[in-house]
């Protein structure tokens, strides 16, 4: 008698938001439940990972109700381009019905244009601010795969455009003579006549030759070939601007394929060629022109940038057929001088926002920027031509209240379990290393109902939502006690208090599958033995990652502000804004969540502004350093003070103390015991991202390739899932994270039950390029 097919258990190890996708795409699939039931262990009493939120449910005085503020982690907004992170959002909405008040992903999020950058030019900070166009397209359907072929020719385009600006502001200041526009024109009519007739640019199929030697009137043929292309592409030109040199690239690309496995290498050549005659006429002019004002400058530096990107990718022939990752050597800024960008544009608001936007500051040190050129160029090309209806999406409440609360919500509906309150201490291997025979993992609470689950969410406003503490009534009243006096944070890696059970989870009666969604930061504390796994080879390949593939410490700080963004002395529109002052770069108007906060008239914020950035990095000390955390948010608290008191009065002129034109008047801030001066600051809310879960992953150059991809793992049970994870995209976002999340899915289905994953994985491995 054959014995009854058992479900195969899958304990998912952290969750975070790869953790929560790959359990949701994992039990998306029909009959699922019959294959596989799935048990998620997480620390503390949130999920959400770096994308949990808090709502702070303490009241400030005895007799009001606590304000359920938001405490994020950071800053979080969606780029346009997030087209699996947003489709995964619009399902789940679409079968669970949403969170209160946000019944659709339209109700969740809203769009966004409005970018500022800041560039310090003549001693003082010029704001340049760009207002992207929208389209008519949604993320969550998005328009498919374009090519890199297209976003050059689009790049092109812009090129040329920008150009005639700045020859525009030239003639508004100045009228040449029309002799010496006579002499340009003939000069340069000169110089595109000898380049095109250059017979380097004419190479001879070399394998046409035998055929020409039988029918020597095919010569006539393709000499007559060449000349007309020559006539054909010097139709229209303008010979009075440099640009003449990019309208016959803009010609060329034109006429070519898009699939350019199809170009020929001459084409390729005379592209290469011509861009480098139009960099050579800018940088003969740009020292002059560069200072007269910030229009020009910033005009300058983008075409210079935007030359070196392209000159790049021809040079290095990944238009051809090489990945971006074969850039990946290089650091970013290091390869655009390599390919003709000036040393200022590369110090420039246009590289050093995208610096910013990854954290790319190993150890904190602002001062030595690094970046993967290959994933650099994979990020700009996806943010700035692949957004659907606007470049970014606001979350209209707080980050977990938005994603992570709908994906808890619909799992549990569904039947997965969630374990709070466990704390992964580490995974063992069977005899042979080849396999995970056991996770050690510590309980740190007794609930008083330990027969159900925790309940986490809170209701603020219809929204439900994570509080940024335990709910103590759920805990046995001594330990809650404890908890509160002591005021342990059960979440921090330094946590002096004693965890009440050790729990061994076994093979085959616990589960028979692991899905690691931890971040890497903190595997070298739980994955020893995999490590130190001599018998088994892949021990080197995990050395050789948690090696290379760096984090670092961020902060992320919110300030509550009574008068609203104009009165402060913004006049723009509500911002992002980046390259600002280091460390605290960039910082994101985020008013439109104030509605779903919980303020008393007496005490309303009518503005609400959020920093972010990197913080000099403290490094991982010993787990019994329990004043750790407090030393570092004490640092971090005294270093954003410095900020609001010396760097503010740019952004907001009018909200400075008259002593201080560059510094916050503190009476502003919002504040229920109404302290003096600075002292308001400690109503605010300021955090540094210390624990090694949620040091943020970064993408140095010479990185990608030691990273693992989800079932690289070596063992033949555990799938690796996160945004630290070889997934094609490589950069720690949530496009990344959800990537690799479904990447973990269909390896789970494919190699664990032979079922094929169906959905597409967008911009997976280059396969938009």
């Amino acid at each position: 008698m054959s014995k009854t097919f058992q479900p195969k258990k899958i304990a998912i190890l952290g969750g975070g938001m790869a953790s929560l996708t790959t359990a949701y795409e994992l039990t998306s699939q029909p009959g699922w439940e019959s294959l596989y039931d799935i048990t998620i262990y997480q620390t503390g009493w949130r999920l959400g990972g770096k994308c949990a939120t808090g709502r702070n449910i303490k009241p400030h005085t005895a007799d009001c109700e606590p304000d359920y503020r938001i405490e994020e982690h950071g800053l979080h907004i969606f780029f346009g381009f997030y087209e699996n992170a947003f489709r995964l959002l619009k399902q789940c909405y679409d079968e669970l019905g949403g969170n209160g008040p946000f019944q659709t992903i339209k109700d969740a999020f809203k769009p966004h244009s409005l970018i500022v950058l800041e560039e310090y030019i003549n001693q003082k900070w010029v704001s340049i601010p760009f207002d992207f166009p929208t389209n008519c397209l949604v993320p969550w359907e998005g328009d498919g795969i374009s090519s890199l072929w297209e976003h050059i020719c689009t790049t092109i385009k812009f090129i040329i455009q920008t150009y005639a600006e700045i020859d525009n502001y030239n003639q508004s200041d100045s009228s040449p003579s029309s002799s010496a526009s006579l002499a340009k024109q003939i000069a340069l009519g000169k110089e595109v006549i000898e380049f095109l007739t250059d017979s380097s640019l004419l190479q001879f199929p070399s394998q046409l030759i035998p055929l020409f030697l039988q029918a020597p009137s095919f010569w006539g043929g393709w000499l007559k070939n060449i000349n007309q292309y020559i006539i054909d592409i010097l139709q229209g030109l303008d010979l009075t601007s440099e640009t003449v040199f990019l309208n016959l690239v803009d010609n060329l690309v034109q006429s070519l394929p898009k699939n350019t496995k199809t170009h020929r290498r001459e084409h390729h050549k005379l592209i290469l060629r011509l861009v480098e005659r139009f960099q050579k006429h800018l940088s003969r002019q740009i020292e002059s022109k560069i200072s007269q004002n910030p229009d020009i400058f910033w005009r300058l530096t983008l075409i210079d940038l935007a030359l070196a990107n392209i000159r790049g990718l021809f040079v290095d022939e990944v238009i051809n057929f090489r990945s971006l990752e074969s850039l990946d050597e290089y650091n970013y800024r290091d390869w655009l001088q390599k390919n003709g960008a000036r040393k200022s544009s590369v110090k420039s608001a246009f590289i050093r926002v995208l610096y910013d936007l990854v954290y790319g500051f190993p150890e904190g040190n602002t001062n030595k920027p690094q970046l993967a050129a290959g994933t650099a160029i994979r990020i700009l090309t996806t943010i700035l031509f692949k957004y659907n209806g606007a470049i970014m999406w606001k979350m209209q409440s707080g980050m977990a209240d938005v994603v992570i609360t709908p994906l808890y919500e619909l799992l549990k509906r569904r039947g997965v379990k969630f374990q709070f309150f466990h704390i992964v201490k580490q995974l063992h291997l069977d005899e042979d290393q080849q396999s995970i025979a056991s996770i050690t993992l510590a309980r740190q609470v007794n609930l008083k109902k330990p027969e159900q689950e925790y309940q986490p969410l809170i209701t603020v406003k219809d929204i439900r939502c994570w509080p940024s503490e335990p709910l103590y009534d759920q805990i046995v009243d001594e330990e809650a006690q404890k908890l509160q006096q002591q005021k342990i944070n059960l979440e921090s890696h330094w946590t002096p208090w004693q965890n009440v059970d050790k729990i061994t989870l076994t093979k085959g009666d616990d589960f028979d599958i692991v899905l690691l969604g931890i971040s890497i930061a903190a595997l070298p504390f739980i994955c020893g033995e995999l490590l130190q796994a001599e018998k088994n080879p892949v021990h080197q390949k995990w050395l050789n990652m948690l090696s290379n593939v760096k984090t670092v410490t961020t902060q992320g700080g919110q300030i509550w502000l009574k008068p609203t963004l104009s009165q402060l002395g913004w006049q723009k529109p509500s911002p992002v804004l980046g390259a600002y002052v280091e460390p605290l770069d960039v910082y994101a108007d985020m008013s439109e969540v104030l509605p779903r906060e919980n303020w008393p008239s007496d005490h309303y914020p009518y503005n609400v502004a959020y920093f972010t950035g990197v913080i000099a990095d403290p490094g991982i000390p010993p787990q019994t350093e329990y004043d750790f955390p407090a030393k570092a948010q004490k640092t971090v608290e005294q270093q954003a003070i410095n900020f609001l008191n010396n760097h503010i009065g740019h952004l907001w002129p009018n909200a400075t103390h008259p002593k201080n034109p560059q510094g916050l008047n503190w009476d502003l801030l919002v504040d229920f015991q109404n302290r003096q001066g600075a002292e308001r600051f400690q109503a605010q809310y300021w955090r540094i991202n210390i624990d090694p879960s949620e040091r943020y992953v970064l993408s140095v150059p010479g990185s990608t390739k030691y990273r693992l991809k989800t079932d690289e793992s070596g063992f033949d049970n555990l799938y690796l899932t996160g945004d630290w994870i070889n997934n094609g995209y490589n950069s720690g976002c949530v496009e990344a994270t959800v990537m690799s999340a479904m990447q973990a899915t269909r390896a789970i289905l494919q190699q664990c039950f032979h079922i094929n994953y169906t959905k597409k994985i967008i911009g997976e491995w280059d396969s938009w390029l």
